[in-house]
């Protein structure tokens, strides 16, 4: 009798066991087939030899391959070396226009890195004055507008400045109607009433001028003397001269009285070297070279700053042959001068012509023009971007060597040359000239050097320079995007200390955080598991009247997104909670970090209130959407549930089923033991 209840025991054991194996066995006999439906049958045959010589493809130009890069990144595939501006400068380059840049922009802030995209954004405009790339900055300040995140007062004062200089007076008023009457600051006042003056509108120049302050001892009037003496010739022909000039002495500005035909030919002057510096910019070399010969003509002294100004169009617009025919004249003339060789020099350079470059620079010193430093910077800046670095260094000696130092643009030239493969003496020695300068460190030479330590992944070495320049008070010259930069490098390098000494220090200087800015601190703490100080440093901003606006879809999802990590659903629902009682909007990510908060918490009961909001403020779910409601209910083990999602899904005729979505629910049936519902999936794969 024992016998007989041992064995039926071990029957039933062995019974089980059998169950189990065949059970793993049909699980992993489905994967097989599923791998086999997705990747096909691998092929074992002989490798294909490389093509060789000239049947390889042609190298890709350096503007394809970042756009390439670009598009890998707006789906969240890779990074961005050179950051965002070096995308819209390649798609400039590649001939797109403004209209698409700002679609593939917007486009890409509308996608899965949007994330990793915005912080970008919003140092655009900071890096297109910089450069004078201004003709795409008014689609960034519209888009910026657009998602939240206004830029500040003093870039629109810049892009105004920049059209200024353009001759595009109408872009100047414009640019200034994007902003409160109460916003405008004496700069732009004055701006606006030199582009009014420019367009022959008197009454307009007067009702700026007339919001402009009273002038006080000792101060300086926002308004140039160039652009008051536009303003009085204007008046002078519209007789109102007495008038204008009161309200030109109400402000302080300074008027240079000119009379007669002196007085008419210096405006003259004045008036064509602007002409030729805009044509310049704007590549357009025949009309520069049309308002040079009518200059010449017209009996006016022809003094070496024109000829300077014309030969620098020249350049700008790429013709050496131009540069050189008119250095001939100039020559002959005598109006060289230092400013005369340092421009040829560029041009030689920019057609990388070494050796007459080189050449120049001895005829130079022949002639009793010593090279000075922005001949040595021009020189160091072609080495630097022919990635010579024994010629780098060479120049430095030179320069050194002929008494004269290093300054500002000379370091941010050497810091261009640093990236990974950089030596460790190569970047000591340019650390040590920046330690070095007797001038003080300008935001630009910071912020380059922010980014070079973050290229060379030497957060250590940028937190010494940090600390180095705190105490001679650089922060308070510091704006709020490249504290945002700062801020993201420590925060994905796992340094939180630093986060917070940089948030701190931007109370303490009262620097005035962005949206962006913001942004980067939350997303810091949270990618570092500080969810709950995120939390907090939200709630703080929120109670400043100034910043509450600041928070918003992005900053609450980045919360949302510590605390589904950390799976708090709790947390989770009272953000999403506050996000409706603010009237912040959710987008489509917001509520798949959600339901997904839901899935790994097992939660799945309040996923379905979730999916009717969704419906009720039109929210377009996506196949991620899709996708993690049915791994929740596999993983729940509802897999009823999860097919009646599969199958609305379906049904609705927007999305396909993935990958990812089948590992779910085999997974899920494999939980359960349904190895029928398995093969009938499997079924649907390959029909």
């Amino acid at each position: 009798m024992a016998f007989s209840e041992a064995m039926s025991v071990f029957s039933s054991a062995a019974y089980e066991v059998v169950s189990l194996v065949w059970m793993e066995l049909a699980m992993f006999g489905v994967a097989a087939l599923v791998y086999l439906a997705f990747m096909g049958i691998p092929f074992m045959g002989p490798k294909k030899k490389t093509i060789s010589g000239s049947e390889q493809k042609p190298q890709k130009s350096a503007a394809q391959e970042i756009y390439r890069q670009w598009q890998q990144a707006k789906k969240g595939n890779g990074e961005l070396p050179g950051g965002l501006y070096a995308v819209v400068t390649c798609m400039r380059e590649l001939g797109k226009p403004s209209s698409q840049i700002e679609l593939e922009l917007r486009t890409a802030l509308g996608g899965e890195a949007s994330e990793k995209i915005l912080p970008g954004i919003e140092q655009l405009p900071a890096a297109m004055i910089r450069d004078d790339a201004i003709d795409v900055l008014p689609m960034v300040l519209r888009l910026l507008e657009d998602f939240g995140r206004p830029a500040d007062v003093a870039t629109y004062a810049s892009l105004m400045a920049a059209q200024l200089r353009r001759r595009d007076y109408t872009g100047v008023a414009a640019t200034a109607s994007k902003l409160p009457s109460a916003s405008l600051t004496p700069k732009m006042l004055a701006i606006l009433a030199t582009a009014a003056a420019s367009r022959k509108e008197l009454d307009e120049v007067l009702r700026h001028l007339s919001h402009l302050p009273i002038a006080e001892e000792g101060s300086r009037c926002a308004l140039s003397s160039a652009g008051a003496g536009q303003i009085l010739m204007l008046a002078t022909k519209e007789q109102r001269t007495d008038e204008v000039k009161a309200e030109l002495q109400r402000i302080g500005a300074q008027i240079k009285e000119t009379k007669g035909m002196e007085g008419g030919q210096n405006m003259d002057v004045q008036r064509s070297l602007s002409s030729i510096k805009a044509f310049a910019r704007n590549k357009d070399l025949p009309s520069a070279a049309a308002v040079f010969d009518r200059l010449k003509l017209s009996g006016v002294s022809m003094r070496p700053q024109v000829y300077n100004c014309y030969l620098d169009a020249c350049v700008q617009c790429g013709s050496t042959s131009a540069c050189l025919k008119l250095f001939e004249e100039m020559k002959q003339l005598g109006y060289i001068d230092v400013v005369s060789y340092n421009t040829m020099l560029k041009a030689y350079l920019a057609s990388n012509r070494m050796e007459e470059a080189r050449a120049l620079v001895k005829e130079m010193s022949a002639r009793g023009f010593p090279a000075n430093k922005v001949t040595y910077n021009e020189l160091l800046n072609a080495k630097v971007a022919s990635r010579d670095r024994q010629g780098m260094w060479a120049i430095v000696d030179e320069m050194l060597g002929a008494g004269l130092k290093v300054n500002l643009i000379t370091c941010s030239i050497l810091l261009k040359s640093l990236s990974e493969r950089s030596g460790e003496s190569d970047v000591a020695r340019v650390m040590a000239l920046v330690d070095d300068l007797e001038e003080s460190i300008d935001e630009v030479l910071f912020s380059s050097t922010v980014e070079a330590c973050i290229r060379i992944k030497q957060l250590g070495m940028l937190s010494q320079f940090i600390d180095a320049q705190k105490s001679k008070g650089i922060f308070r010259k510091i704006s709020a995007p490249v504290f945002g930069v700062m801020i993201k490098a420590f925060g994905d390098a796992g340094n939180v200390h630093q986060v917070r000494d940089l948030w701190a220090q931007m109370q303490e200087n009262q620097v005035k955080p962005t949206a962006i800015t913001i942004g980067c601190v939350v997303e810091a703490l949270v990618i570092n598991r500080r969810g709950e100080e995120a939390w907090q440093l939200v709630q703080e901003q929120l109670r400043c009247e100034d910043r509450k606006s600041m928070i918003n879809t992005v900053v609450y999802s980045t919360v949302l997104k510590g605390f589904a990590v950390s799976k708090r659903i709790d947390k989770v629902l009272s953000v999403y909670k506050e996000m409706r009682a603010n009237s912040i909007a959710c987008n489509t990510i917001t509520y798949n970090t959600m339901l997904d908060a839901c899935a790994k918490c097992n939660a799945m009961e309040k996923a379905a209130q979730l999916l009717e909001d969704m419906k009720e403020l039109n929210v377009e779910p996506d196949i991620i959407t899709y996708s993690t409601i049915i791994k929740g209910y596999c993983m729940s083990g509802e897999i009823d549930l999860a097919f009646s999602v599969l199958r609305e899904m379906k049904s609705d005729g927007h999305f396909e089923p993935d990958e990812i979505m089948y590992n779910s629910i085999l997974d899920g049936c494999a939980r359960q033991r349904q190895v029928t519902e398995s093969l009938k999936i499997l079924d649907e794969m390959q029909a």
